[in-house]
């Protein structure tokens, strides 16, 4: 099969697609109206500097260019945290840890009566750091773990919310 073919079939399954509604999970926002579903809402504070962390990129991604939008929804995200020990040296001291960091959340809307969540949802992430015979540098990698297991975490839930905003667009107008 000539390339050019290869190519007009690739096209026409393409086509083919977009005819059935499918698009892309990851692409970036074209839909004003999703974009402006997910600015309004609102997360609330999260306990402890890894949740104003966890809240600060939720808010970030969620409303990247700071629109103001009037609040139309609510975000209560629970975040724990568990660090093990994966790896020894020969004298017994540690030489490699695991972090996994689970976020809880809930979106609810404003303004009602009910407090039945629109959508639930739990979230895991795992990342490891090794630990060094310098105090500072083990912090230092410690907190670059959990701020790549923050930064999943965010992902994700951004990414449910996105997809169920989707779905339900202008459910509270």
């Amino acid at each position: 099969m000539s390339w050019s073919r290869r190519q007009l079939l690739a096209s026409a399954g393409l086509l083919a697609l977009g005819g059935c509604g499918w698009q892309p999970v990851y692409a970036t926002r074209a839909h004003r109206e999703v974009s402006i579903d997910l600015a309004a809402i609102k997360v609330n504070t999260i306990p402890n500097r890894l949740g104003q962390l966890m809240a600060i990129s939720l808010r970030d991604g969620l409303n990247p260019t700071g629109a103001k939008v009037p609040q139309r929804f609510t975000l209560d995200v629970q975040l724990s945290e568990y660090r093990v020990d994966v790896g020894y040296r020969s004298d017994g001291t540690t030489s490699r840890s695991q972090i996994t960091m689970t976020a809880s959340f809930q979106l609810h809307a404003t303004g009602t009566e009910t407090k039945e969540a629109l959508l639930t949802g739990s979230t895991r992430a795992v990342s490891a750091f090794d630990v060094l015979t310098d105090d500072y540098a083990t912090v230092v990698a410690q907190h670059s773990a959990e701020e790549r297991s923050l930064n999943q975490l965010s992902d994700d839930i951004q990414l449910r919310l996105a997809l169920y905003v989707k779905d339900h667009q202008r459910i509270a107008s």
